[in-house]
């Protein structure tokens, strides 16, 4: 008969393991640590180095160059999952600073879908269009933040009015020292999303699209003056005529991107995959171990 002191290891043994396990359950249930990246041609520059700065974190990324916020919202519908725990939507960029409720109308519909999830929205820097900076894209995702606790807003906008030397010469796209600056921020949003913490809110100022006290714009801009547009900007269509087809109007003002098309799409399922093999070894090793302590103690 065994002692009593044997069976309650075992006893203890088998609650450590349960403990161990349950890690691993919640994984696999919704919003379970996955982190899904949606964007344009700023993410692709960004996200190749996103693993590297969350070890062990499961990414998927969906980033078509050029895509403007309706069309980053299509791409988060066809990727998005309910174990994804996070949400980067780097939308913005290509929308036309005159039209800002495009970028507020997809992130309404991205909040709507993903309940409390957390959501990380960089603020913005494009171009300036028609003498209109992207003042209103940022002031929508301030707003955005405020409404939504936990929502992180890496300040980007702010980082290229600080680092222009960072920027290639369309001053829309970072060089590759920038691109890694701007994914160390995207990543310290989502850690934050990660652990809960309350967003950071971006420095007063910094994102309202004019070059900051005591800076120098990268083409001479002074402090106060608005970065000159570098790429022209094709005009949405004019508004069909009383009584005309829809069917051959354009594209509703505003949804026009601004930068060319570069059509890419990368899912990391390798890492998906990687993720799920590390808690199905780490289940069957704590498994093994606690039938290697039953058998210790139990005749």
């Amino acid at each position: 008969m065994p002692n009593r002191g044997g069976i309650v290891a075992a006893l203890v043994v088998a609650l450590l393991v349960v403990a161990a396990l349950a890690p691993a359950a919640r994984a696999a249930e919704p919003g379970g640590g996955r982190v899904l990246v949606v964007g344009d041609s700023l993410e692709e520059l960004t996200s190749p180095y996103l693993q590297r700065l969350l070890p062990g974190v499961p990414i998927t990324v969906n980033a078509v160059g050029g895509s403007n916020s309706y069309q980053i919202f299509d791409l988060f519908q066809a990727s998005y999952e309910p174990s994804d725990s996070v949400i980067v939507f780097d939308a913005g960029t290509n929308d036309d600073p005159e039209y800002p409720q495009i970028l507020a109308e997809n992130l309404t519909k991205v909040a709507q879908i993903v309940g409390d999830r957390c959501i990380v929205v960089p603020t913005v820097h494009g171009f300036t269009v028609n003498g209109v900076d992207n003042a209103g894209k940022n002031r929508v995702v301030a707003e955005f933040a405020a409404a939504r606790p936990g929502t992180q807003t890496p300040d980007w906008a702010g980082f290229v009015h600080t680092h222009p030397g960072l920027m290639q010469s369309d001053n829309l796209h970072p060089i590759e020292t920038g691109a890694g600056a701007r994914a160390r921020l995207i990543a310290a949003g989502i850690d934050r999303c990660l652990a809960g913490v309350p967003n950071a809110p971006v420095a007063s100022g910094a994102n309202e699209g004019a070059i900051p006290p005591g800076d120098e714009g990268q083409n001479g801009e002074a402090e106060g003056e608005l970065s000159a547009p570098h790429e022209a900007f094709e005009a949405a269509a004019e508004a069909p005529a009383a009584g005309a087809s829809t069917a051959a109007a354009g594209p509703e003002p505003g949804s026009r991107p601004i930068a060319e098309a570069v059509h890419f799409k990368l899912v990391d399922r390798v890492a998906v995959r990687r993720a799920q093999v590390e808690r199905e070894a780490r289940r069957r090793r704590v498994a093994a171990a606690a039938v290697a302590a039953l058998a210790a103690v139990l005749p």
